[in-house]
This record gives structure tokens, C-alpha cells and sequence, in this order.
């Protein structure tokens, strides 16, 4: 009987795509279509983009028309033959959805009075009327979305033959892509009029970052100024000095967290330390306190940005002169000057200190003033990228504004996910600018085990590549207060592991390593010192196990992990490696993922943040 039922049921799925078959033109013809239709928005041609996402509106609808055929609609009451048709008839619908919602924000674009250049900033302002009148398109879309995922997610994958199974997951993940997108796009279309000043005027603290003097958000504030927003127009004042009033004298001031003490001790009361945190909202609500009890005048908020956002700008308005120095910065050159050329050029201690304002002050004064309206496609662009790789940090003190701006993915958090979750994150101890010329790549070995937990090994490598001589000691030390030769790399490093992980062993350049455990926002976190010469390469490698890492959804076993790390001059590179468990097949994974024997494998640059997922199906 085990046998005969085996033959039927390869019979039902022959079947099954068999009468199936007709459907496949149209939705290969309408995924081709989507594609087009995301690219042409991402470059800007609107016209393109809706004559797209029509196209494959209609070819999804086409085969849903041919799904719904006599044969198979007697097919779909058939058992385990019924399977298939409902999966690619909920693969059509959702993918009728995701069309239609590409279309609304793509006709809506195209309705604005002269188009997507609308949104360009110009003459000192960031218009907000046509992000208001965007955001209900957006919020139409987003719905759309939502209602095509939940398709997806809950299309039967049971008896369900791989040949309409692998591209329905494929679909599922780029459907939560875009999902994702909207969520972001929408959440900006609200949060930034009111960001920008559209209730009246704000006030904000503008911080210039520099990573290669390496601090949790990114890097060392090394000059500040006050921007104002009022109605979307943007004026900012005099960059300075970072050293703000002693506050010895003033009333004490609270910890912006419930761990920062614990971990950074009085660090919130000093500027040049205060972001040591990776969680921006803590640091930035630090830095308002700070700014208000030594100055006596409060801010709105706190905004960071680090020398890879200007250079984004600039691909945008082309190269820009800095007064200061006479230079002529583009957006390739932008970064090593800011970050460590112009310490050779500047032997003066203030100079020093204000050409990262002096920098950032140019290339936004000529951003902002529609030095990007000839491709307003490309400044979007800019302003996204720099945001989505945590060169562009903002922070609210209004808590609706506040709340849009962490679902816009602008706001810098720690991240609390679901799943597993490693964070590496370095503070330079050395006080000078060696991490320009640090080096790091992540190595992270997985394997799933039956009580849902994972075991994880982590390496972390950085390399220095600092030279010994012929730079100042202000980039390449040593401190005058510390026992070091030129060129060191003297760095913390802490490392997280998800809420639910529990470290087991730690070692440093091969050897078992004495580690500070604390805690922050409930991850906890390892912290080891670590000091490399010029040349040489440190090596951490963690052990532990994470409860709860993966899940059963559907009958597949569902592995997530983010990874968090900070912005640096030389992206981090990692590689990641997920064993298949034993009796399982891979079912889906991320993109860009890859099958090598039995482990599924990834490598790249992570960036600020990246998540995988990796489905199995049990044998």
C-alpha cells in the first residue's frame, strides 16, 4: 500500500504541473516585469516603472485567469493535487498586489508638479508638501504589501513539488524586501515634515563624526554645530569646538540609560566620549541633556554624520571647495582628506578640529541649495544610503517623530531581533586616528541544534596596516599618557550575542582571555582590550550558544540573524557559514546566499546592519 500511495502521489504532482504548465509564461513574463518596474523607480524614470508594474499586473492576472481553467479548478479539489494550483494560484494574487502597489507610488511620483524633482532640495530647503502628498500613496502601497506577504507566507508548501516551491520562496523573500522598503519609505514620508520644522521651527545638534577615531555610533565627534529647521528650510550655524563648558559646575545630570553607567561610567558628561554606546538614541538623548545643562538652551534633537555621508552628497552635487583649506573635495576623495590627510596639512590644533565641520558645513550648504536638482533621483539616493549604512544618524526628542524615524531605519539602535544576533562594535583607547588604517573581517560558524538553540563560533580578525612614521603622532600616536610605540592600535572591542545567548569561552590570539561581561539593552556583552602593532593582526574568538535561534513555521525550520556593526573607513568583511541540519533540505534562503555542500554560506559586507533568514525542510 506504502508503495502504491508513493506512485499516486508522484502521479498527482506530474499532474498537478502539468495542468500548470500554462501558467508558467505569464508569471515568468509578470516577475520580469516587477524587476523592471523596481530598477526604473530606483534610477528615477517613473514613466518607465508604471508601464512596468502595468505589465505585470496584467500578466498576473493572466495567469490567474489560466490557473482558474475548468481542469484545474477540478484539479484543486483534488487531494495533495489541490496543493499546487493554490500555491501559485496565491503566488499570482500576491504578485498582483506587489504590482498594483508599484504602480500607485510610481503614479504618484509622476504626479507631482515636476515630477520626482520635487523632492530636491533647493535654495536652502527640503520641500514638504510633496512628501505629504506622497505618504498616503505610500501607506496605500504598504497595505498592498502586507496583504501579498501574508499570501505568501500562508501558501501551502506541504506535497508541493520543488519546481513551484523554490521560486515561490524566492518570491516570498523579495515580497518581504519590498515590504520592508515601503515600511522604511512611508515611516520617512511621515516622520520628516515634522523633523524639518512643518509645526514650527527646530533645533538641532549637528555632530561631524570621524571614524578613524573609532566610537560606538561611529566615530569621534570632533566639531558640532546648531542646525535650525523651520518649514523645511535648513540654515546652519558656526561649527565648534566640541569642548563644551565644564560641567562640574552644574546640576548632576541622569544617565541616558539603564546601562550606560555600568558600561561607559561618567562618559556621559564629556562629548568626545559620550557616544561610546552603539545605541544612538542613547547617546543622542546624552548629548541634548549635555548640550542644554552646559549651554542653558535645549535642542530638538541630535543629528551625526560621518565623512561616507559627505561623499554620498557629493556624488550627488559634484565636487565642492572647502574655504578653510582651498581644497577641492569630491566623492572620492572626501574621506581620506577629512579623515586623515588633513591632519598633515593643519599642524594647529583647532584647525585641526574644524575641518571636519568646515567639510560637512560646504558640502550640505551646497546639497541643500540644489546642487543635486539636475538628478533628483541620485540625491535620494545619497540621503538613503548614508542613512541605511549608519553614516546618517537622527534623533528626535518628540516621541512620535522619534518612533517614525526607527521604523525609517534612521535612528542608529542597538537592534532586539528575532533570532540569533551578533554585534561587533570597536572604541579607540589610543586616542589618535589609527582606525583609519584597521582592517576587520567576521567569521561566523552556525549549527542548529534540536531544542531550538544554536551553537556559534565567532572570529574576529582586525589587521593594522598604520605606518610607523612619516605621519603626525596625532594620527599615529603615541598619546604622551600612554605606554605605546607609533602606530599602535590600542582598541575595545565589544562584541554582543542575542538576548537570549550565553558566552562559554573567549580567546585572544589563540589563548583563553580574562573578558568584562556586562550587560546592554539586554544583550550581553564581552569587552576586551586589545593592542596591535604596525603589521600585525589581533584575532578574538567567542563561543556560546543562543536560545530560541531558530523556529518551526509551516513544517520548516526558520534560522534568522542579524548582524550589527558600526560605520568604519574599510568596511568590515564577514563570512558566514550555516551548517544544513541533519535529515533536512535547504528550502529558501536570503539573497546572495549560497549551498556548498552541507552548509549554506554567505559572504560580503555586512554593513551597519544585515540580516539572513535560512529555511530547511525536514526529509
Amino acid at each position: 500500500m506504502l508503495l502504491i500511495g508513493g506512485v499516486l502521489l508522484v502521479l498527482a504532482v506530474g499532474a498537478g504541473l502539468a495542468l500548470l504548465l500554462p501558467a508558467r509564461a505569464p508569471l515568468l513574463e509578470a516577475r520580469t516585469a516587477l524587476v523592471q518596474g523596481r530598477d526604473a523607480v530606483v534610477s528615477g524614470d517613473l514613466d518607465t516603472a508604471g508601464l512596468a508594474f502595468a505589465r505585470a499586473e496584467a500578466s498576473f492576472d493572466e495567469a490567474l485567469d489560466t490557473i482558474g481553467n475548468p481542469l484545474t479548478g477540478v484539479a484543486s479539489w483534488i487531494p495533495l493535487l489541490g496543493q499546487t494550483p493554490d500555491a501559485v494560484r496565491a503566488a499570482a494574487e500576491a504578485g498582483m498586489l506587489m504590482a498594483r502597489a508599484g504602480l500607485d507610488v510610481a503614479q504618484a511620483a509622476e504626479d507631482l508638479p515636476g515630477g520626482v524633482g520635487a523632492l530636491a532640495p533647493r535654495d536652502g530647503t527640503i520641500p514638504l508638501d510633496p512628501l505629504r502628498s506622497l505618504t498616503p500613496a505610500l501607506a496605500r502601497a504598504l497595505a498592498l504589501a502586507d496583504r501579498a506577504t501574508v499570501l505568501l507566507e500562508e501558501a501551502p508548501r506541504w506535497v508541493v513539488p520543488a519546481e513551484v516551491t523554490e521560486p515561490l520562496e524566492t518570491f516570498t523573500v523579495e515580497a518581504r524586501g519590498a515590504r520592508r522598503a515601503l515600511a522604511a519609505a512611508t515611516a520617512t514620508a511621515w516622520a520628516l515634515p515634522a523633523f524639518l520644522g512643518a509645526d514650527g521651527a527646530k533645533r538641532y545638534f549637528l555632530g561631524a563624526q570621524n571614524p578613524a577615531e573609532l566610537r560606538g555610533t561611529g566615530g569621534l565627534i570632533g566639531a558640532y554645530a546648531i542646525m535650525t529647521a523651520d518649514q523645511g528650510r535648513i540654515e546652519v550655524g558656526p561649527f565648534l569646538d566640541v569642548e563644551l563648558p565644564d560641567v562640574a559646575d552644574v546640576a548632576p545630570l541622569p544617565p541616558p540609560g539603564p546601562d550606560y553607567e555600568a558600561l561607559y561610567g561618567s562618559n556621559f558628561r564629556s562629548l568626545p566620549n559620550v557616544n561610546l554606546t552603539p545605541d544612538f538614541p542613547t547617546a543622542a538623548t546624552a548629548i541634548e541633556r549635555l548640550h542644554e545643562a552646559t549651554t542653558g538652551t535645549p535642542v530638538d534633537g541630535t543629528i551625526l554624520a560621518d565623512p561616507q555621508a559627505l561623499s554620498f552628497l557629493l556624488r550627488a552635487t559634484g565636487p565642492a571647495v572647502v574655504p578653510a583649506t582651498g581644497t577641492t573635495v569630491d566623492a572620492d576623495s572626501v574621506v581620506p582628506f577629512v579623515a586623515n590627510e588633513a591632519y598633515a596639512l593643519l599642524p594647529d590644533d583647532v584647525a585641526r578640529k574644524q575641518v571636519l565641520g568646515d567639510v560637512a558645513a560646504e558640502v550640505l550648504n551646497r546639497f541643500l541649495s540644489g546642487g543635486a536638482t539636475e538628478d533628483p533621483a541620485t540625491a535620494g539616493r545619497a540621503v538613503v544610503e548614508a542613512a541605511a549604512g549608519g553614516h546618517l544618524l537622527l534623533h528626535s526628542a518628540d516621541p512620535a517623530t522619534q518612533a517614525g524615524l526607527l521604523i525609517a531605519g534612521a535612528a542608529g539602535t542597538l537592534a532586539d531581533p528575532e533570532g540569533d544576533f551578533v554585534g561587533v562594535v570597536a572604541n579607540n583607547a589610543a586616542g589618535n586616528k589609527i582606525d583609519f588604517y584597521a582592517r576587520r573581517s567576521l567569521d561566523y560558524d552556525v549549527v542548529l541544534l534540536e531544542d531550538g538553540s544554536a551553537r556559534g563560533r565567532l572570529a574576529v580578525t582586525i589587521a593594522n596596516e598604520a605606518p610607523t612614521s612619516d605621519q603626525p603622532a596625532y594620527v599615529i600616536g603615541p598619546h604622551p599618557l600612554l605606554d605605546a610605540a607609533p602606530g599602535d592600535n590600542i582598541t575595545n572591542v565589544q562584541t554582543y550575542c542575542s538576548t537570549t545567548c550565553r558566552v562559554e569561552g573567549v580567546r585572544l590570539d589563540g589563548s583563553q582571555v580574562a573578558v568584562w561581561r556586562r550587560t546592554e539593552l539586554g544583550h550581553p556583552v564581552v569587552i576586551t582590550g586589545m593592542t596591535i602593532p604596525s603589521g600585525g593582526t589581533g584575532r578574538l574568538e567567542y563561543e556560546w550558544t543562543a536560545a530560541d535561534a531558530w523556529s518551526e513555521e509551516g513544517g520548516l525550520i526558520v534560522y534568522r540573524l542579524a548582524v550589527q556593526g558600526q560605520p568604519t573607513i574599510i568596511p568590515s568583511t564577514m563570512q558566514l557559514s550555516v551548517a544544513v541540519p541533519e535529515n533536512a533540505a535547504v528550502a529558501r534562503t536570503s539573497p546572495e546566499m549560497t549551498i556548498e555542500g552541507d552548509r549554506v554560506v554567505w559572504q560580503g559586507a555586512p554593513g551597519t546592519v544585515a540580516t539572513f533568514e535560512v529555511a530547511f525542510k525536514p526529509s
